[in-house]
């Protein structure tokens, strides 16, 4: 195997591939994310109060199944370290940083496909049924679905990484991944028991300005794991 640094040619970008075997590797999750939120939309279009429950509830389950079906980007990271592939990534020139990134990239992309889904399904099935496209639910989806999709998918994401590069084998308790979407969930939820506790005028300030600060928290993570944690962490640890 090639020592780092020992080829002088740049080496080819890894984000394609990156994102092919991500989305192959999360297949399952991507799936159930997308399925189950488009059923959701479908069942609250046939309640009794549809205009109303679909303009409060819909906008609040799209991060939640969002960040269930980005777990590709973590998963992948898991499995290439488990089974050497970052080993062998690094040995080449690769960028342990790169690695992160590559990994986030892949939860944006599959967080995207399972976001923009579920809005073009459920708002084309909730206009078709003659509902108004309302200034609420405009302001619900602006203001807290789309930056609370990556906000937690992300987070969940980082956090998983993290730990898979910081673990050591332990039956049972060995892979962040089962965990991991319960990560994704609790952002949603705790910043939709803060907003609700606060005034009504300042509900999308806190809902935009706790989505930001989720996504900060993954730069900040990104930035400290990818300069503290030494390469021996990315190793097989088999």
């Amino acid at each position: 195997m090639a020592p780092v640094g020992s080829s002088q040619r740049k080496l080819p970008s890894l984000m394609r591939v990156t994102l092919r075997r991500g989305a192959v590797a999360g297949r399952f999750y991507l799936v159930i994310g997308v399925v189950v939120s488009l059923i959701l939309a479908i069942v609250l279009l046939r309640t009794a109060h549809a205009t109303t429950e679909f303009a409060s509830v819909f906008p609040l389950e799209i991060p939640l199944f969002a960040s269930l079906g980005a777990m590709g980007g973590l998963l992948l990271f898991v499995n290439d370290r488990s089974k050497g592939v970052l080993e062998y990534f690094i040995s080449y020139g690769v960028r342990p940083q790169t690695l992160y990134v590559n990994s986030l990239l892949v939860t944006v992309s599959l967080s995207s496909i399972v976001l923009g889904s579920a809005l073009a399904v459920g708002l084309a099935a909730y206009i078709a049924t003659g509902n108004p496209l309302t200034s609420g639910l405009e302001n619900s989806l602006l203001g807290y679905t789309i930056p609370m999709t990556y906000a937690s998918a992300l987070f969940a994401s980082i956090c998983g990484i993290i730990w898979s590069a910081l673990s050591t084998p332990r039956t049972g308790v060995n892979s962040p991944v089962g965990l991991a979407p319960v990560l994704g969930i609790a952002p949603p939820i705790l910043v939709l028991v803060v907003a609700e506790a606060v005034d009504k005028a300042a509900y999308y300030d806190v809902t935009v300005g706790a989505s930001l600060g989720f996504l900060a928290l993954v730069v900040l993570l990104l930035v400290a794991s990818s300069r503290l944690m030494d390469r021996e962490r990315y190793l097989s640890p088999m």
